[in-house]
């Protein structure tokens, strides 16, 4: 990134580096605007923060991509990856994988006793399209996903942090609107604070496109449950239900131990877990019925019985539950 911004700390021919000194790190307008600027480039952006820095829901689901890294100081010398906890060296351009490092494992800092009291963060990666018509109104699959998950429709939205908007499905749709065929990127969060009772934390984020089928909605939710809470297997069958009639493509579900407050720590907090995996008519007739209904046991019709999804959840734990997703997914592309 060549041009000058006032959120860029280093600037290199790779890429952007964004020094983040602070005990929590948002999704601000400044580097939403630098992540577009270099996206639009072919270029990386890294945040850089502290070992002791959170990072919020949203600013945490716009790193979790291929040309995104969330770099961590240590708190004497040296840099790990924020996500994985491997060690990472500066080679001149941009923040790499210090492989020697990695090779005997994660920071010991990434390592550390985990934090007390925490819950569990249901997370819920989501793709519809909608036919493109002039009467679509967006925002009523975030909706449906948080009073499902969470028993509260959101209360704010915006396209970056804070979100200051009141929640409005005819306000996000005029918006995106007015930005077709460019893709719109928003933000939306919970009635958190001292208004929202007993709503645990949730939020957001949600990026609208137009496709050749029509207008996509690719979501990203997640809910901080208590620690003792129970697997919602009841609650993301109805949601996937519900959405197999409206667009749905592919749902995923998973959850991981986490912060009740939904902030993310550099540390290890636990290992996730899958919880489900939903496709669409759409999906399950390209697959074709049968091999989609044969793919992994448990596997159950959802939505239109004359043009059902899929819905598969998974009841076990640990590596097995991912071997269980891996194998179904193997099935599904006919590997």
């Amino acid at each position: 990134m060549t041009a000058a911004h006032p959120a860029v700390d280093i600037a290199t021919a790779a890429g952007a580096v964004l020094i983040q000194d602070r005990p929590l790190v948002p999704l601000s307008s400044w580097v939403t605007d630098v992540m577009a600027r270099c996206a639009a480039t072919g270029q990386a952006v890294q945040v850089l923060a502290p070992h002791d820095a959170r990072l919020t829901l949203p600013l945490r689901l716009a790193l979790d991509g291929g040309s995104t890294r969330w770099v961590v100081q240590e708190p004497g010398d040296g840099y790990y990856d924020g996500f994985s906890g491997l060690p990472l060296t500066w080679d001149g351009t941009a923040f790499v994988l210090d492989r020697e490092a990695a090779s005997r494992g994660p920071s010991a800092t990434y390592l550390r006793e985990p934090p007390a009291g925490l819950g569990r963060h249901l997370t819920i990666s989501l793709q519809v399209v909608h036919p493109a018509t002039a009467g679509l109104e967006l925002g009523g699959t975030v909706e449906r996903l948080a009073e499902t998950l969470a028993g509260a429709p959101p209360a704010s939205w915006g396209t970056a942090e804070p979100a200051l908007s009141r929640w409005s499905r005819e306000e996000v749709t005029a918006l995106c609107r007015r930005r077709t065929p460019r893709a719109t990127y928003l933000v939306f969060m919970g009635p958190h604070g001292a208004g929202a009772g007993d709503v645990p934390r949730f939020g957001g984020t949600v990026r609208v496109s137009r496709v050749t089928s029509g207008v996509k909605e690719e979501i990203r939710f997640a809910v901080a449950l208590p620690a003792g809470a129970g697997r919602p297997l009841e609650e993301l069958a109805e949601l996937a239900g519900g959405l197999a009639r409206s667009g749905l493509s592919t749902l995923v579900a998973r959850w991981a131990p986490g912060r009740t407050d939904l902030t993310y720590p550099a540390r290890w907090c636990g290992r996730p877990v899958p919880l489900g995996l939903a496709v669409g008519p759409a999906g399950v007739a390209e697959i074709g019925a049968g091999r989609a209904r044969d793919a992994g046991p448990g596997g159950r019709p959802i939505g239109d019985p004359d043009e059902p999804g899929l819905w598969y959840p998974f009841d076990d734990d640990g590596p097995q539950a991912w071997k269980h997703l891996g194998d179904l997914l193997r099935r599904l592309q006919g590997a």
